[in-house]
């Protein structure tokens, strides 16, 4: 696998690893905690190497060196900022309660 073929495979680890980041992070915003995109950043990267490993798990040569897991990691991240240039507006309108008291909003009532 060349370089440009592992970054096609990360981007699209980071497509999948996106909504499981958001899903996490609404389990731990109803504890009070918010998280920010640094860690939110970090878990995706974590979601990937472990993808990663799964997948490489039973090749001779990935399964028995810590070299293309160190390469892993070291784009991973890149790889989370692109998916979430892609869908991270999709995701966050739809983890985010919208607002419904906002006093500027015109009132209406229904009749």
């Amino acid at each position: 696998m060349n370089l440009n073929a592992l970054k096609l495979q990360l981007k699209l680890l980071a497509l999948k690893a996106l909504p499981e980041i958001e899903r996490q992070s609404v389990a731990v915003a109803q504890t009070g905690i918010k998280l920010v995109s640094p860690a939110k950043r970090a878990q995706g990267t974590e979601y990937i190497v472990a993808q990663y490993a799964k997948v490489t798990a039973n090749v001779p040569g990935l399964k028995d060196t810590l070299v293309d897991d160190a390469l892993v990691r070291e784009h991973a991240g890149e790889a989370i900022d692109w998916a979430f240039g892609q869908i991270g507006s999709l995701l966050n309108g739809l983890v985010h309660a919208p607002v419904a008291d906002d006093s500027s909003l015109p009132q209406c009532s229904l009749q």
